[in-house]
């Protein structure tokens, strides 16, 4: 089987989520890496406005992670599995549909991008397209899942489920509590989790190859279910004040 994984060049999880990617590159499903270039002022202004608000170790993250050598350390994991890399704008794009479809991927495995994908993508490879979603499924839906989760003392953890056109609403093919809701400190647990993801994500890509197919149960929320947006800069330091680090 043939994964595609699908990642940010840019994300605010420490080490840039490279517990999970270049972790994967030494997965025998997963056939090459995608890198969605998102570099760009907003993002830029986006860090500094974190720092500013009170989230200052999200916002030098992200820093960090967009001039540290990331991009290098993915290149050079993936070169060493002899598996390609690439580099386009867009999931939505004409360049990625046909990078799927005449490359022969089977799946497409989307991991820490802000892109909504389209019918087109969605379709490309055999068995569709997953994502790793950041929140209990399905009762933790939308941005930033984890984050409000432990504000709240809840159980925080991830998701692997199908993409479907609407947002995360896909059967659900795994699911892992990696806090019992007691973290506080947020980039500390985002670290834990990408570790954690790589081992669920590796035995999870195992077991669609041995099956052949998308195997969920689904993925029913509750009438009127709220779905999470990234915090405001009011909600920022009130998590503050409540112990949050961020």
């Amino acid at each position: 089987m043939k994964t595609l994984l699908v990642t940010s060049r840019v994300t605010f999880v420490p080490e840039n989520y490279d517990a999970l990617v270049t972790g994967l590159a030494e997965c025998p499903q997963i056939s090459g890496l995608l890198v969605l270039e998102n570099r760009s002022r907003k993002l830029l202004w986006k860090a500094l406005g974190l720092m500013a608000v009170g989230a200052p170790r999200i916002g030098m993250t992200l820093l960090r992670n967009w001039f540290g050598p990331s991009a290098r350390r993915r290149a050079g994991a993936f070169a060493a599995a002899g598996k390609p890399v690439w580099t386009l704008p867009a999931i939505n794009g004409p360049e990625a549909v046909a990078l799927v479809r005449d490359h022969g991927f089977d799946l497409v495995m989307n991991a820490r991008t802000r892109f909504i994908y389209k019918a087109e993508i969605l379709s490309a490879p055999r068995l569709g397209c997953i994502n790793i979603h950041h929140g209990l499924l399905p009762e933790q839906r939308g941005a930033m899942c984890d984050l409000w989760a432990l504000f709240t003392g809840r159980p925080a953890g991830f998701s692997v489920h199908v993409m479907t056109p609407a947002v995360d609403a896909g059967p659900i093919l795994t699911r892992e509590q990696v806090s019992d809701g007691t973290d506080r400190d947020y980039p500390a647990y985002l670290l834990k989790s990408s570790r954690r993801e790589r081992n669920i994500v590796t035995a999870l890509l195992a077991g669609i190859e041995e099956a052949r197919r998308l195997d969920g149960v689904p993925n029913i929320a509750d009438p009127g279910l709220k779905h999470y947006r990234d915090p405001t800069p009011g909600q920022i330091r009130e998590m503050r004040k409540k112990g949050m680090i961020l």
